[in-house]
Protein backbone atom coordinates (compact mmCIF):
# COMPACT_ATOMS: atom_id res chain seq x y z
CA UNK A 1 0.00 0.00 0.00
CA UNK A 2 1.32 3.43 -0.95
CA UNK A 3 1.88 5.72 2.05
CA UNK A 4 0.74 9.37 2.09
CA UNK A 5 4.31 10.76 2.00
CA UNK A 6 5.07 8.82 -1.17
CA UNK A 7 1.80 9.97 -2.74
CA UNK A 8 2.54 13.60 -1.81
CA UNK A 9 6.04 13.28 -3.28
CA UNK A 10 4.64 11.90 -6.53
CA UNK A 11 2.03 14.67 -6.72
CA UNK A 12 4.70 17.33 -6.08
CA UNK A 13 6.93 15.87 -8.78
CA UNK A 14 4.05 15.73 -11.28
CA UNK A 15 3.19 19.36 -10.50
CA UNK A 16 6.83 20.38 -10.91
CA UNK A 17 7.05 18.66 -14.32
CA UNK A 18 3.77 20.19 -15.49
CA UNK A 19 4.77 23.73 -14.49
CA UNK A 20 8.24 23.34 -15.99
CA UNK A 21 6.78 22.17 -19.30
CA UNK A 22 4.41 25.16 -19.36
CA UNK A 23 7.30 27.53 -18.59
CA UNK A 24 9.36 25.98 -21.39
CA UNK A 25 6.45 26.46 -23.79
CA UNK A 26 6.08 30.13 -22.79
CA UNK A 27 9.85 30.50 -23.13
CA UNK A 28 9.68 29.43 -26.77
CA UNK A 29 7.15 32.18 -27.51
CA UNK A 30 8.99 35.16 -26.03
CA UNK A 31 12.39 36.83 -25.90
CA UNK A 32 11.87 37.50 -22.20
CA UNK A 33 13.41 35.35 -19.48
CA UNK A 34 10.96 33.05 -17.71
CA UNK A 35 11.49 31.39 -14.34
CA UNK A 36 9.64 29.45 -11.67
CA UNK A 37 10.70 30.09 -8.07
CA UNK A 38 9.92 27.90 -5.05
CA UNK A 39 9.28 30.32 -2.18
CA UNK A 40 9.51 27.61 0.50
CA UNK A 41 12.82 26.12 -0.62
CA UNK A 42 14.18 29.51 -1.82
CA UNK A 43 15.34 28.16 -5.16
CA UNK A 44 14.62 28.27 -8.86
CA UNK A 45 12.80 25.28 -10.31
CA UNK A 46 13.08 26.47 -13.89
CA UNK A 47 14.95 29.29 -15.57
CA UNK A 48 15.31 30.43 -19.18
CA UNK A 49 18.58 30.17 -21.03
CA UNK A 50 18.56 33.81 -22.15
CA UNK A 51 22.05 35.22 -22.02
CA UNK A 52 21.48 38.70 -20.57
CA UNK A 53 19.79 37.15 -17.55
CA UNK A 54 22.27 34.31 -16.98
CA UNK A 55 25.50 36.31 -17.33
CA UNK A 56 27.09 33.46 -19.31
CA UNK A 57 26.18 30.90 -16.64
CA UNK A 58 24.10 27.84 -17.41
CA UNK A 59 20.52 27.50 -16.21
CA UNK A 60 21.62 24.56 -14.06
CA UNK A 61 24.31 26.57 -12.26
CA UNK A 62 21.88 29.38 -11.43
CA UNK A 63 19.31 26.87 -10.20
CA UNK A 64 22.07 25.54 -7.95
CA UNK A 65 22.74 29.05 -6.60
CA UNK A 66 19.17 29.42 -5.37
CA UNK A 67 18.37 32.71 -3.66
CA UNK A 68 22.09 33.58 -3.67
CA UNK A 69 21.68 34.55 -7.33
CA UNK A 70 19.90 37.75 -6.30
CA UNK A 71 22.66 38.81 -3.92
CA UNK A 72 25.35 37.98 -6.47
CA UNK A 73 23.96 39.60 -9.60
CA UNK A 74 21.68 42.40 -8.42
CA UNK A 75 23.42 45.75 -7.98
CA UNK A 76 24.06 46.33 -4.28
CA UNK A 77 22.19 49.64 -4.24
CA UNK A 78 19.14 47.97 -5.77
CA UNK A 79 18.93 45.02 -3.38
CA UNK A 80 17.01 47.13 -0.86
CA UNK A 81 14.45 47.98 -3.55
CA UNK A 82 14.03 44.31 -4.42
CA UNK A 83 13.63 43.31 -0.76
CA UNK A 84 11.10 46.06 -0.06
CA UNK A 85 9.13 45.27 -3.20
CA UNK A 86 8.88 41.58 -2.42
CA UNK A 87 8.08 42.06 1.27
CA UNK A 88 5.40 44.68 0.58
CA UNK A 89 3.81 42.63 -2.19
CA UNK A 90 3.75 39.35 -0.26
CA UNK A 91 2.23 41.15 2.74
CA UNK A 92 -0.45 42.47 0.38
CA UNK A 93 -1.00 39.04 -1.16
CA UNK A 94 -1.51 37.58 2.32
CA UNK A 95 -4.67 39.69 2.73
CA UNK A 96 -6.29 38.24 -0.42
CA UNK A 97 -8.19 35.11 -1.30
CA UNK A 98 -6.46 32.56 -3.55
CA UNK A 99 -8.35 33.62 -6.67
CA UNK A 100 -7.67 37.32 -6.03
CA UNK A 101 -4.03 36.63 -5.23
CA UNK A 102 -3.46 34.95 -8.58
CA UNK A 103 -5.00 37.90 -10.43
CA UNK A 104 -2.26 40.32 -9.33
CA UNK A 105 1.13 40.94 -10.95
CA UNK A 106 4.04 42.58 -9.16
CA UNK A 107 6.53 44.58 -11.22
CA UNK A 108 9.67 46.60 -10.49
CA UNK A 109 13.03 47.53 -12.04
CA UNK A 110 16.56 46.74 -10.88
CA UNK A 111 20.08 46.55 -12.28
CA UNK A 112 21.74 43.24 -13.05
CA UNK A 113 25.53 43.26 -12.76
CA UNK A 114 27.86 40.97 -14.71
CA UNK A 115 31.33 39.70 -13.85
CA UNK A 116 32.87 42.83 -15.41
CA UNK A 117 30.65 45.11 -13.31
CA UNK A 118 28.61 46.15 -16.35
CA UNK A 119 24.97 46.81 -15.52
CA UNK A 120 21.69 46.46 -17.38
CA UNK A 121 18.38 47.79 -16.08
CA UNK A 122 15.70 45.11 -16.23
CA UNK A 123 12.00 44.93 -15.51
CA UNK A 124 10.98 42.09 -13.21
CA UNK A 125 7.39 40.83 -13.18
CA UNK A 126 6.03 37.99 -11.08
CA UNK A 127 2.68 36.47 -10.19
CA UNK A 128 1.64 33.71 -7.76
CA UNK A 129 1.57 30.31 -9.44
CA UNK A 130 0.80 27.83 -6.66
CA UNK A 131 -0.85 28.60 -3.33
CA UNK A 132 -1.15 26.18 -0.42
CA UNK A 133 -4.42 25.28 1.31
CA UNK A 134 -3.56 27.70 4.13
CA UNK A 135 -3.07 30.61 1.72
CA UNK A 136 0.72 30.74 1.48
CA UNK A 137 2.40 31.37 -1.89
CA UNK A 138 4.46 28.28 -2.67
CA UNK A 139 5.63 29.05 -6.21
CA UNK A 140 5.79 32.13 -8.39
CA UNK A 141 6.10 32.56 -12.13
CA UNK A 142 8.45 35.37 -13.10
CA UNK A 143 9.51 37.21 -16.22
CA UNK A 144 12.52 39.46 -16.78
CA UNK A 145 12.97 41.82 -19.73
CA UNK A 146 14.76 45.06 -20.52
CA UNK A 147 13.24 47.98 -18.56
CA UNK A 148 11.25 50.67 -20.36
CA UNK A 149 12.22 53.41 -17.88
CA UNK A 150 15.62 54.74 -16.86
CA UNK A 151 15.54 54.21 -13.09
CA UNK A 152 15.33 51.29 -10.64
CA UNK A 153 12.22 50.94 -8.50
CA UNK A 154 8.83 51.80 -10.01
CA UNK A 155 7.21 49.13 -7.82
CA UNK A 156 3.65 48.39 -8.94
CA UNK A 157 0.84 45.88 -8.53
CA UNK A 158 -1.75 45.44 -11.26
CA UNK A 159 -4.88 43.31 -11.24
CA UNK A 160 -6.46 41.64 -14.25
CA UNK A 161 -9.54 43.54 -15.35
CA UNK A 162 -8.92 46.47 -12.99
CA UNK A 163 -8.30 49.89 -14.52
CA UNK A 164 -5.91 50.89 -11.75
CA UNK A 165 -2.29 50.54 -10.69
CA UNK A 166 -1.10 50.22 -7.10
CA UNK A 167 2.24 52.02 -6.79
CA UNK A 168 4.42 51.40 -3.74
CA UNK A 169 5.90 54.45 -2.00
CA UNK A 170 9.12 53.28 -0.34
CA UNK A 171 9.30 56.28 2.01
CA UNK A 172 5.78 55.92 3.44
CA UNK A 173 5.64 52.13 2.91
CA UNK A 174 2.16 52.48 1.44
CA UNK A 175 0.45 51.28 -1.74
CA UNK A 176 -1.02 54.28 -3.58
CA UNK A 177 -3.80 53.70 -6.09
CA UNK A 178 -3.61 55.41 -9.50
CA UNK A 179 -5.78 55.09 -12.57
CA UNK A 180 -4.16 53.45 -15.57
CA UNK A 181 -3.29 55.63 -18.51
CA UNK A 182 -6.18 55.86 -20.96
CA UNK A 183 -5.35 55.83 -24.66
CA UNK A 184 -7.62 57.23 -27.35
CA UNK A 185 -8.66 55.03 -30.27
CA UNK A 186 -6.33 57.03 -32.51
CA UNK A 187 -3.38 56.57 -30.13
CA UNK A 188 -4.02 52.82 -29.99
CA UNK A 189 -4.18 52.74 -33.79
CA UNK A 190 -0.88 54.56 -34.13
CA UNK A 191 0.86 52.38 -31.56
CA UNK A 192 -0.28 49.25 -33.36
CA UNK A 193 1.08 50.58 -36.65
CA UNK A 194 4.39 51.37 -34.96
CA UNK A 195 4.42 47.79 -33.63
CA UNK A 196 4.21 46.64 -37.26
CA UNK A 197 7.35 48.64 -38.06
CA UNK A 198 5.64 51.35 -40.12
CA UNK A 199 7.16 54.82 -40.46
CA UNK A 200 5.47 58.12 -39.66
CA UNK A 201 4.81 58.77 -43.34
CA UNK A 202 3.39 55.28 -43.88
CA UNK A 203 1.06 55.63 -40.88
CA UNK A 204 -0.01 59.07 -42.08
CA UNK A 205 -0.81 57.68 -45.52
CA UNK A 206 -2.91 54.78 -44.15
CA UNK A 207 -4.88 57.05 -41.79
CA UNK A 208 -5.15 59.87 -44.35
CA UNK A 209 -3.53 62.27 -41.91
CA UNK A 210 -0.53 64.56 -42.14
CA UNK A 211 2.87 63.45 -40.83
CA UNK A 212 2.72 66.36 -38.36
CA UNK A 213 -0.53 64.95 -36.92
CA UNK A 214 1.10 61.56 -36.38
CA UNK A 215 4.06 63.29 -34.72
CA UNK A 216 1.60 65.17 -32.46
CA UNK A 217 -0.03 61.92 -31.34
CA UNK A 218 3.37 60.29 -30.83
CA UNK A 219 4.51 63.20 -28.67
CA UNK A 220 1.38 62.90 -26.53
CA UNK A 221 1.91 59.15 -26.16
CA UNK A 222 5.46 59.64 -24.90
CA UNK A 223 4.31 62.30 -22.43
CA UNK A 224 1.48 60.14 -21.11
CA UNK A 225 3.76 57.19 -20.50
CA UNK A 226 6.74 59.29 -19.35
CA UNK A 227 9.09 57.57 -21.79
CA UNK A 228 11.39 59.01 -24.46
CA UNK A 229 11.14 56.56 -27.35
CA UNK A 230 8.30 54.89 -29.21
CA UNK A 231 9.85 51.46 -28.52
CA UNK A 232 9.58 52.15 -24.77
CA UNK A 233 6.01 53.33 -25.28
CA UNK A 234 5.20 50.05 -27.03
CA UNK A 235 6.81 48.06 -24.22
CA UNK A 236 4.86 50.07 -21.62
CA UNK A 237 1.56 49.66 -23.47
CA UNK A 238 2.14 45.93 -23.81
CA UNK A 239 3.14 45.46 -20.16
CA UNK A 240 0.03 47.25 -18.91
CA UNK A 241 -2.26 45.73 -21.58
CA UNK A 242 -3.22 49.07 -23.11
CA UNK A 243 -3.24 47.86 -26.72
Amino acid sequence: MQNSNTKHSEDSYATHVAYSEIAEAIDRLTYKSIYIFDCFQKKFEYISGHRFFLHNLTSESIIGMGEQFFFTFIKTEDQLIVNQANQAAFAFYATLSESECKSYTLAYNFHLVDENQNTVLVNHRLTPLLITDDGKIEKTLGMISLATSNLPGNITLTKDGDNAILEYDIETEQWIRHSKITLSKREIQILRFYAQGLTINEIASILNLSADTIKFHRRNLLLKMEVNTISKALAYATAYKLI
